[in-house]
C-alpha cells in the first residue's frame, strides 16, 4: 500500500477529471482557485484529500494527488489505468511507486496512451 497516489494526465480538462472522480467517489468541499482545485472524496467511509494542479510538469499536464493510503488503488499504476480508461487522455505516473529507502529512479515512469502502456523515461 502506498502512502499516497499521484498521476499526471495530458491535456485533459479539469471538468472531465472531476466527473471521473465523482463517478467513483462521493465528492465534497470542492474549491478552485486559479489552476488549483482541492476536494475531499469519500471511499469506504474514509475521507481522501485530493489536489488537482493544472499546468504541472511542462504546463500541458495536470497533476492529480490523492493524499491518502486509503484509495481503491494499491499503486499509482492501478490509478493511472483507471484514469486512462475513464478519461481517454494520456496518463503518466511513477513506475516503481514510493519507497522510503530513496532508491527510486525519479525518471522512471509508466505511460498509458493510445499506443499502449509501458515504462517511460520522462525527463
Amino acid at each position: 500500500m502506498q502512502p499516497d497516489i499521484e498521476i499526471y494526465v495530458l491535456s485533459c480538462p479539469t471538468d472531465a477529471i472531476l466527473q471521473w472522480l465523482s463517478d467513483r467517489f462521493e465528492a465534497s468541499e470542492v474549491r478552485s482557485s486559479g489552476v488549483n482545485t482541492t476536494l475531499t472524496l469519500t471511499h469506504d467511509g474514509t475521507l481522501i484529500p485530493v489536489t488537482i494542479i493544472e499546468q504541472a510538469a511542462g504546463k500541458r499536464f495536470t497533476s492529480i494527488w490523492f493524499d491518502s493510503e486509503h484509495t481503491p488503488w494499491a499503486t499509482d499504476v492501478e490509478c493511472a489505468k483507471d484514469a486512462y480508461a475513464a478519461l481517454g487522455c494520456e496518463v503518466r505516473c511513477n513506475y516503481q511507486g514510493w519507497q522510503e529507502s530513496g532508491e527510486d529512479d525519479p525518471d522512471q515512469w509508466w505511460r498509458i496512451n493510445t499506443h499502449g502502456e509501458g515504462p517511460y523515461i520522462w525527463r
